[in-house]
């Protein structure tokens, strides 16, 4: 369940689509970015920046062809005006990372809206957790390296 906190000048259907989009991530779902994002769209990850709806739906065809499976729970949602916070949690599994096994990581993005299209997403998680810290060798020295900068 998604609890949405927002100011009564706007409407949740677009992040509804959003959430719903998210939550079912795959090949199938990828005609709906149209009805989600707006054909300007400036998406922002650690990965890179993607432009447009066509370049976001190759990018997106390109990581679900690496995954095994990739969904979003979003546990929170904050709008106010055009602008909202979604707060996330991505399960997914990768054949090279963990042995294949379920994986999970926690994020953030800021989106902003226009015409009930989401023309803005910037996401914010950490690369490390997601996947330096899973990789043989290089996961040792991430994971090293984070417990040196606890203490």
């Amino acid at each position: 369940m998604t609890d949405y906190l927002a100011d009564s000048a706007t409407s949740p259907d677009i992040l509804g689509r959003l959430a719903d989009f998210y939550r079912h991530l795959d090949d199938g779902q990828l005609p709906q970015l149209s009805r989600i994002y707006h054909p300007d769209i400036v998406f922002i990850d650690p990965v890179g920046q993607h432009n447009g709806v066509d370049a976001l739906e190759e990018y997106f065809r390109q990581l679900l062809k690496t995954v095994n499976y990739c969904r979003f729970d979003i546990p929170q949602i904050l709008q106010n005006g055009n602008e909202a916070t979604l707060l996330w949690r991505m399960n997914y599994a990768h054949p090279k990372l963990n042995k294949g096994q379920d994986l999970s990581l926690d994020g953030v993005s800021h989106l902003r809206i226009d015409d009930d299209l989401i023309i803005y997403q910037h996401d914010y998680y950490d690369m490390g957790a997601m996947l330096y810290e899973h990789v043989p060798l290089l996961g040792i020295a991430v994971r090293s390296l984070k417990a040196r900068l606890k203490s």
